[in-house]
This record gives structure tokens, C-alpha cells and sequence, in this order.
């Protein structure tokens, strides 16, 4: 598959001086302009908000860890929206949905708790929002691309109510997979999906949104963080380089909103959760379970991303196998 062109258009990018990523405070307009373009675009990126040091250490972390899933060594999960495959639920392409390590030296808090990300975060979405989800995409090398979807599937708030906070643990660009953004999008509704249930963006609809605006393929460095309102259009790319690209995916609710999902983690990382609570101002719901078998490869992915306060779309997504979508 053909890479795509870069665009004229694409996302607004803050970059931060060393001093403001090192102290944990952006300038005033730099949280302003952030807010706005959240609110425009459905998305922003905050440049050097992370060391790349630390990016570089977690990734080649994490590549061990890709190495053990696809030998056998934990639970495997596939995102199935690629356009070209045979069979729903193949594992076709290369979207391999990864549980970073969750072990206190490597639970960063300028990655898991981000004072620059939680600040925006909770400016928009309200005070101590909760994460109810800490996965990545990890990106292998494949010709095949996603079909443009958001990643809720059933009815939903039509305002901001989940933000992702993605971190790419390499530069990324169209060579290697950025992620196709289809900017303004976020204040669509289910209305726009092919089908209730189903994460995909009907066909003609994609199309009369590219006459309007077209989608991006930005270039984001490593050490960045990207926000990007949950109900955004977006899909994955093809990676045709022999790199794998691996993106955090750690997705915050407002507190309002009551998602029921944890992360099932050892009682052991107790003190580490609660530091990184008070470090980001954000809950990180968890479930304490004992240390005996636990293995955090082995934990099962969930799409619940709806509200418990829902209760006749909490248990259709509980019954709908994650085969169906993201």
C-alpha cells in the first residue's frame, strides 16, 4: 500500500522549553492555545513534554515484551479494523494491543501521570479525571491500514467526556504508521458509525468529510504527548520499515462519567499507584489482586468504553466480543 502524501494541514503543536518540561508547568498561553486547539481540532500535541531519555528506556523495555506476546508468553489481542481482512477478527496487519510493565521502576510519572497532560486534561474535563485504561498499539511491520473509525461504538455524551494521551515511544511519520487523524471530528455522533455496535465510520460519510477537510499524517517526535478526544475519526496506518512502532495509549474519563473499567495489579504496587495519584492529581483505578501467578501480559482487553450510569449500553458491550472492533 502506497504511503500517504503529508498534508499542508495537521495538528497544533505546543513546544515546550527543557525548563517547562523539566518543572512540570507549561506557560499560561501555551495552556491556552493547548485548550483551544483541543477544542477545534479534537486533538493537540504537547512537544517535548517527556525526556527522551526516558522514552528510549521504556521502549526497548517494552520490545522485550513484544518479543514474549507473540511467542506465547502472555494474552494476545489483535485490533481487527484492518480494510483488507478475509476473515472479522483475523489477525491480519499488525495492531498488536500491548500492556506496558507494570512494575514500579518502570511506571514513570512523567509518563503515567504527565503534569502537562493531567493540567490540560483536567481543564477540560474536570478535577482528578480517572485513567480506565493503560494499553499501547504496537505497531508491526505490516502493508495493511484500519478502517477510519472512533473508538465509541454505542451512544455517548456528544462533548468532551475521554481524552487519549498517546506517547510514541519512536519518531513517527507516514513512513512508519503515523496514525491517519481526521481533524474536527469529535462533535460527530453514532449517527455517522455503518452500524450500531461497530466502531466503523460509514463509508459515505468518510467521504463527505474529505471534501471538507481532509485527514493528516503528522510527524511526531518521541518525548511528545498527543490528546485526542475519544470520539475522534482516526486509523491505523501500514508500517512497510522492519521498526516497531510503539504508542502508549492511556485513556482518561472525567470523573463524572463513572467508565467501570481496572487494571487488575499486584497489592506490591500500592505506594506506586497512590504517588502517581497525587503527582498527576488523577485516579488511576485499579483492582489489587495477590502477587502469586500475576503477570501483567496476561491481562484481558476490554473496549467498554461506556458509562456504568448507562446500564442498557454497558451490558451490550459487555456481550459484544471485542473481535467486532478496536
Amino acid at each position: 500500500m502506497a504511503i500517504p502524501a503529508t498534508s499542508s494541514d495537521g495538528p497544533v503543536i505546543i513546544s515546550l522549553t527543557n525548563e517547562e518540561r523539566d518543572s512540570g508547568v507549561m506557560s499560561d498561553k501555551k495552556l491556552y492555545d493547548a485548550i483551544e486547539a483541543f477544542f477545534n481540532d479534537g486533538l493537540v500535541v504537547v512537544e517535548n513534554a517527556i525526556d527522551t531519555a526516558i522514552i528510549d528506556k521504556l521502549n526497548e523495555r517494552m520490545l522485550q515484551d513484544t518479543a514474549k506476546l507473540l511467542n506465547g508468553g502472555g494474552e494476545v489481542h489483535f485490533n481487527h479494523l484492518n480494510v483488507n481482512a478475509k476473515t472479522k477478527g483475523a489477525a491480519v496487519g499488525g495492531n498488536l494491543s500491548q500492556v506496558p510493565p507494570l512494575e514500579p521502576e518502570w511506571l514513570f510519572p512523567e509518563v503515567y501521570a504527565n503534569k502537562h497532560g493531567t493540567r490540560i486534561i483536567s481543564n477540560i474535563l474536570g478535577p482528578r479525571p480517572e485513567v480506565h485504561f493503560i494499553r499501547s498499539n504496537t505497531l508491526l511491520a505490516t502493508q495493511e491500514r484500519q478502517m477510519v473509525h472512533a473508538d465509541i461504538r454505542f451512544e455517548h455524551p456528544e462533548h468532551p467526556f475521554a481524552i487519549a494521551f498517546n506517547t510514541c515511544l519512536v519518531d513517527v511519520g507516514p513512513e512508519n504508521g503515523t496514525t491517519e487523524l481526521w481533524l474536527g471530528t469529535q462533535n460527530t455522533n453514532i449517527n455517522d458509525h455503518g452500524e450500531l455496535g461497530e466502531p466503523m465510520i460509514a463509508v459515505d460519510k468518510v467521504e463527505e468529510r474529505r471534501k471538507v477537510r481532509p485527514p493528516v499524517y503528522p510527524r511526531i517526535k518521541r518525548g511528545s504527548i498527543v490528546l485526542r478526544d475519544f470520539r475522534l475519526w482516526h486509523a491505523g496506518m501500514p508500517n512497510p520499515t522492519n521498526q516497531i512502532r510503539i504508542m502508549l495509549a492511556i485513556v482518561y474519563y472525567a470523573a463524572w462519567y463513572k467508565n467501570g473499567i481496572v487494571t487488575p495489579v499486584p497489592e506490591s504496587l500500592r505506594p506506586t499507584i497512590e504517588s502517581l495519584e497525587e503527582y498527576g492529581q488523577a485516579k488511576i483505578a485499579v483492582e489489587y489482586v495477590p502477587e502469586d501467578g500475576y503477570n501483567y501480559l496476561n491481562i484481558k482487553f476490554s473496549n467498554n468504553f461506556s458509562s456504568t450510569l448507562t446500564p442498557w449500553v454497558w451490558e451490550k458491550i459487555k456481550n459484544v466480543p471485542t473481535v467486532k472492533g478496536y
